[in-house]
């Protein structure tokens, strides 16, 4: 192929961004050392080029552990040309690595393609991960398919099909599962993935501030992870938009029709891993602002098209967005209970933070969970001088990064001292009594809260989870929901966010 030939040829995958080289490296799991002669075809998948041939398309490993499916004929030659993509309908090339006295191994590759310049010339490139091929004898010890001395390797437990207790496998992390290629997103078998397809209405579609607004949030979450890192990776993937003769402009009854919207747009392969978000317009004849299907669930609706603004603020859409994901991974709007408007719940599932987010060292809108445990606190006897308690291991130092909201207004103080409960612009040290959770008495002792971050469930109700967690991994509870779906209650409305 002449230089020019191939030059067009790289020009056009980069204008279409879809096709170049896919290549990857292969290596012993006991050794680390490369493996020569392992044969990778491609079990599903399409190949167009003059390498295609009528069988599967197939490469061969050389002595540094690479293979190429070569699109530009520079690596094998003007009459070895394969370019492969995914099949019809298909998200990811299935490929297959097979080599007499290893174990074949199955990888799902969704070609993710960037530049490499080589003597000049920009080519279209999209890397498989690296694979550990495992002896026919290499002992698997929690029999996930990932033998014991390629854990080692990928740094992952080998007595644990889950190191990092995300509910999704090893195996799925590093090699793909059903079709899905959860690399091309992110995941780390080493960190805590959640992965919520979010498909939406054409006039409410969610703005990329506003998710990357929850994206930030839950990677600066107090979590840790085997890789030695803190947070979660969120990866919310902006699909599909609904077509207007599926819209409906009510869902009513909401799971009914959301149902028949998910049925066509959510592909099933991707519910072993994937929760579902769908931002619509309204539900139930109502103005709530989304609701949760069970706590905790696999799928969710963000409905703000009764708002003032019409599908939300960037604030709105994020803070409801976080909620809803929050009754899914298990959060009640009292953290562990149902207790709402809790003054001393301090989490974007308490309604008077919803909305508006938390005040954290004097910043407003910052969107999180919990992150405190806080004690139960009497209406009876409030002390605006000793504000709320700590729960240890949380401290009165936590608690003074935290200012606090109450009755639908932003106090003055913070959460450990000389708060404002009544909000009359005097720190009293005497005690009285308030309400402090929007209604008319003072007579209620609100519940202790818990931290969210560290009571979070990840099984979406018992529907994330692929078939090679094993059955150490099954759910630990009798009953998948903490709330089942028929007895959810319906989230924050229009009506109850302008009573405030």
């Amino acid at each position: 192929m002449s230089t020019f030939y191939k030059r067009l040829l790289t020009a056009s995958m980069g204008l279409v961004g879809l096709n170049g080289c896919v290549y990857g490296f292969i290596y012993d799991s006991a050794t680390g050392s490369a493996v020569e002669g392992v044969t990778v075809y491609v079990a599903s998948g399409t190949c167009s080029g003059t390498g295609c041939g009528t069988g599967l398309a197939t490469q061969t490993t050389d002595s540094s552990g690479l293979f190429i499916f070569d699109a530009y004929g520079n690596q094998h030659g003007d009459d070895n040309v394969q370019i492969i993509m995914p099949a019809s309908g298909e998200e990811a090339v299935r490929l297959v690595y097979s080599r007499s006295g290893y174990r074949s191994v199955t990888v799902y590759h969704r070609p993710n393609y960037t530049t490499m310049t080589q003597n000049g010339t920009d080519y279209q490139v999209s890397a498989v991960q690296p694979v550990y091929l495992c002896a026919l004898n290499a002992v698997d010890t929690d029999g996930d398919g990932v033998c014991d001395a390629a854990e080692n390797q990928y740094g992952t437990n080998p007595n644990n099909s889950d190191t990092d207790g995300d509910r999704i496998s090893d195996f799925a992390e590093l090699y793909g599962y059903g079709g899905v290629d959860l690399r091309y997103w992110g995941a780390d078998p080493r960190k805590k993935d959640i992965f919520v397809e979010v498909d939406y209405y054409a006039d409410r579609k969610p703005t990329q501030a506003a998710l990357d607004r929850v994206t930030t949030s839950f990677a600066n979450a107090p979590v840790s992870n085997p890789n030695g890192t803190t947070g979660i990776a969120l990866h919310l993937v902006l699909d599909s938009q609904i077509a207007a003769a599926d819209a409906d402009t009510d869902l009513t009854p909401v799971w009914t029709d959301f149902d028949v919207i998910k049925a066509k747009y959510f592909k099933s392969r991707r519910a072993p891993f994937f929760h579902y978000a769908l931002f619509a317009n309204t539900y139930n004849g109502g103005t709530s602002s989304g609701i949760s299907r069970g706590i905790p669930a696999h799928d969710f609706v963000v409905t703000l098209g009764g708002w003032p603004v019409a599908g939300g603020t960037e604030l709105q859409q994020a803070g409801t967005l976080m909620h809803e994901l929050g009754h899914n991974i298990g959060l009640r709007h009292g953290g562990n209970d149902d207790s709402n408007y809790k003054a001393n719940y301090l989490s974007q599932m308490n309604y008077e933070y919803q909305m508006y987010g938390l005040r954290i060292d004097g910043v407003d809108n910052v969107l999180d969970y919990s992150r405190v445990r806080v004690a139960s606190i009497s209406e009876a006897a409030v002390n605006e001088v000793s504000a709320f308690a700590p729960i240890a291991p949380t401290t009165e130092a936590d608690l003074a990064h935290i200012g606090v909201r109450i009755n639908g207004v932003q106090r003055a103080g913070t959460a450990s001292a000389n708060l404002d409960f009544n909000g009359n612009g005097t720190i009293q040290a005497a005690s009285y009594a308030y309400s402090l959770n929007h209604d008319a008495d003072t007579t209620d002792i609100l519940p202790a809260s818990q931290h969210d971050w560290l009571a979070l469930v990840y099984d979406g109700a018992g529907q994330i989870g692929d078939g090679w967690l094993g059955t150490s991994q099954g759910l630990s509870r009798q009953q998948p929901f903490f709330v089942v779906p028929e007895k959810t209650e319906s989230c924050l409305t229009a009506e109850m966010a302008r009573a405030r």
